[in-house]
């Protein structure tokens, strides 16, 4: 017997058959065949096999139906019993050799066709094992096809409702296979039209050669990519398509997923034209600020050419620098391609050569400025601005009273988010400065202001040789 048969393991039959030496027949020949033991369950008609059935059809792992009994003839008890067990293989049994009949059985579900008193024992053991086996694989067979379908279900469902239009084509002529509802809506052609196209014929300036060039470049790395697209319109389409290619029924393919990105550039160009429109806004206003306090700062310049009293002169000249140093800030800003913030450096530079022209100073007194690379928001430099203004201009009116040549300077560096400013001079320092603390002169008060305002902790040292302001503060 055959090894793949033997595998399978019979434990109960029914056999339906009317006549008593038959079924005697059928029970030596199975208790022959397998001396373990098969068990076997009688009915006489269909009508009881179909009771038996109905109790412990779970149990029955084949069915012997002779086809001439009492309530049934022909096929008409093996279709009542196979409609309602399907899943149960059935060998017929018949005394009639018509090869009409067994062929239509057969045909209609039959596992095997047996003449009686034309088999033997290992013959019907045998018939009953291939029925099993047979029956086993049709169910699988009919279990994966049932899995197949309603992965293909699943699969159409997914591709059918997918939010972004879907294509299949073919790889090599660039013929549509398939398509998406959403590739409809989006291109604005019917389903039998874009089945006849190529998926080149959606685009604009691109080859199907530059297309099969790029895909087998990136063969199985599906690397978005995005092009020009047409709708049937003419409108043109910003497409990004990620390209899946493989085996489909010996065909090359390629399931090209796109993503509409018309709006959504439609929307960034929108809204870097906004930004630009506010920078060019906030320029204007930067710049209208800056005329307006240059103004102010001119017409103090007059007021003091004209003053009697020198006094009067020199405060006019101090409130000059110090919307001076304002409107510098301004003009940096409408100058930079950063309108967030302004270099430290050309800033000072600027901020120091207005000073020594405001205050007639020359070459005596030299200027020192480091501090690198550094820049400032627009809300931190207007009162690092004041307080150096402050600073120089106080270094100029008394430190180098005594002496005719001197040094000022500025250095700033910042790490870990601390910004730490030093300015100073090498003049005469400040003898008396308690009495000036004291006193709280306006230049002095200026600068506590301004370095509360910046919550940064302020350090004055005015020891000879020179005075010098720490500034530092976190940003």
């Amino acid at each position: 017997m055959n090894a793949r048969v033997v595998s399978v393991r019979v434990k109960q039959i029914l056999v339906v058959e009317d006549n008593e030496d038959d079924s005697r027949l059928f029970e030596i020949f199975l208790k022959e065949a397998d001396p373990s033991g098969v068990r076997l369950k009688h009915s006489p008609t269909v009508a009881d096999a179909l009771e038996v059935l109905k109790d412990h059809g779970e149990e029955i792992d084949c069915i012997i139906l002779d086809l001439t009994l009492p309530d049934s003839f022909g096929l008409d008890g093996f279709e009542a019993i196979k409609k309602t067990n399907p899943k149960i293989p059935i060998v017929i049994c018949s005394g009639t050799q018509d090869e009409s009949v067994a062929m239509e059985a057969l045909q209609s579900g039959g596992q095997d066709y047996l003449i009686k008193g034309k088999f033997d024992s290992h013959l019907l053991f045998r018939s009953i094992l291939y029925a099993i086996e047979r029956q086993d694989m049709l169910s699988k067979l009919e279990e994966q096809a049932f899995l197949i379908k309603e992965n293909e279900k699943r699969y159409r469902l997914i591709f059918e409702h997918n939010p972004h239009p879907i294509v299949l084509y073919n790889y090599e002529c660039e013929s549509v296979l398939d398509l998406n509802q959403e590739t409809e809506r989006i291109y604005g052609y019917d389903r039998e039209e874009l089945l006849h196209m190529k998926f080149s014929d959606l685009f604009i300036g691109t080859s199907s050669g530059e297309r099969r060039q790029y895909l087998a470049l990136h063969n199985g790395k599906n690397i978005p990519e995005t092009h020009v697209h047409r709708s049937k319109e003419g409108t043109p389409l910003l497409m990004e398509i990620t390209s899946y290619r493989f085996q489909l029924e010996g065909k090359e393919v390629v399931l090209a997923i796109l993503v509409d990105m018309t709006k959504w550039k439609q929307s960034e160009d929108s809204l870097i034209q906004s930004l630009r429109d506010k920078e060019a806004l906030l320029q204007e206003i930067h710049h209208r600020v800056k005329n307006n306090l240059q103004i102010m700062a001119s017409l103090l310049n007059l007021q003091a050419n004209y003053a009697k009293n020198k006094e009067v002169t020199r405060e006019l000249r101090d409130t000059e620098s110090r919307i001076y140093s304002m409107s510098l800030v301004h003009n940096e800003l409408y100058n930079s391609k950063n309108l967030a913030e302004i270099g430290l450096g050309s800033y000072v530079d600027k901020l120091l050569d207005n000073l020594w022209n405001v205050y007639g100073i020359g070459a005596e007194i030299g200027r020192v400025v480091d501090v690198g690379n550094l820049s400032l928001a627009v809300e931190k430099a207007l009162p690092i601005g004041m307080m150096i203004n402050e600073i120089a201009t106080n270094s100029i009116k008394y430190a180098y009273s005594e002496k005719k040549k001197g040094q000022f300077y500025i250095k700033a560096k910042s790490g870990n988010g601390i910004f730490h400013l030093e300015v100073g001079d090498d003049g005469k320092g400040i003898p008396d400065y308690p009495q000036i603390e004291a006193k709280e002169t306006l230049g002095l008060q200026l600068i506590r202001i301004l370095s509360k305002q910046l919550k940064a902790k302020l350090d004055i040292n005015t020891s000879a040789p020179g005075t010098r302001f720490q500034i530092e503060f976190s940003y």
